[in-house]
């Protein structure tokens, strides 16, 4: 009899559920076949929870009382699991974040610890999180400058790591007053190239006087400046009346490179 039946579940594993107290070798049969049968068999022994987990690691959706370390090869297979698994520990929660960031999304309440692993792992989890704290939206930028796109307020820190790491990041940021753009042009005169219609030149002049005047100022910065076609302005001269002695050194450096 137990024959025909596994011959009928290795033909469709929902059979099992068909049969009353099916044998542990008919369970693992169907889990094999298909992990989704798991939901067709009651009370499932451990091997059988993980065979099933194993075959399709949503099939912990029907598992009332999982294992832990069965829901963490669920969660290490396929991050999105997390959405279906009843009981959320920490490990879980965790493995399932090392796995992808995105997994963030179905944790309540997650730790700031979490949120860091999150948009370390991705820097676009940091769509999935309510009011990312300042930390935590530095961290996002710093994996990548154009996480900066994903947070609704954005403060003025992270907005200038964004434009730091690259001026395209001011096409993602709203809500900026004078000052701000001002040390926006600090960190990166680049930002000129997609500000330029909207600022007066008098304050990139500003800005760039006082940076010039700067015995630190990075050899980046004045290359960068020297490079910016958009600026239409006598450059050498510039630096020359109001450069600092290094940035004059840069300039010469630079003058001799090409």
């Amino acid at each position: 009899m137990e024959e025909n039946e596994l011959r009928s579940i290795l033909d469709n594993p929902i059979y099992i559920r068909n049969i009353d107290n099916p044998s542990m070798e008919l369970k693992l049969a169907a889990v094999k076949k298909n992990g989704f049968a798991i939901q067709y068999i009651k009370n499932p022994e451990y091997e059988v929870q993980y065979e099933a987990v194993k075959n399709n690691p949503l099939a912990i959706e029907y598992i009332e009382d999982v294992a832990e370390d069965i829901a963490v090869v669920a969660v290490k297979s396929l991050w999105n699991s997390l959405k279906v698994i009843k009981k959320k520990t920490e490990k879980v929660v965790t493995e399932a974040i090392k796995a992808k960031g995105w997994a963030i999304q179905f944790v309540e309440h997650p730790s700031v610890e979490l949120q860091l692993m999150a948009v370390s792992k991705d820097y676009d989890a940091i769509k999935y999180i309510q009011d990312p704290s300042e930390e935590v939206q530095l961290k996002a930028i710093e994996n990548y400058w154009g996480a900066i796109r994903f947070i609704d307020r954005p403060t003025l820190n992270a907005k200038r790591a964004s434009v730091k790491a690259s001026e395209e990041a001011i096409n993602y940021i709203s809500n900026f007053d004078y000052e701000d753009i001002k040390l926006f042009i600090r960190d990166n005169i680049n930002v000129v190239k997609y500000i330029h219609d909207s600022i007066e030149v008098d304050m990139v002049v500003e800005v760039l006087m006082e940076e010039f005047a700067k015995d630190d100022v990075s050899d980046d910065y004045v290359r960068n400046y020297l490079e910016l076609e958009i600026l239409d302005m006598n450059k050498v001269k510039f630096i020359s009346e109001y450069g600092s002695k290094n940035t004059k050194k840069i300039l010469v450096d630079y003058k001799l490179s090409m």
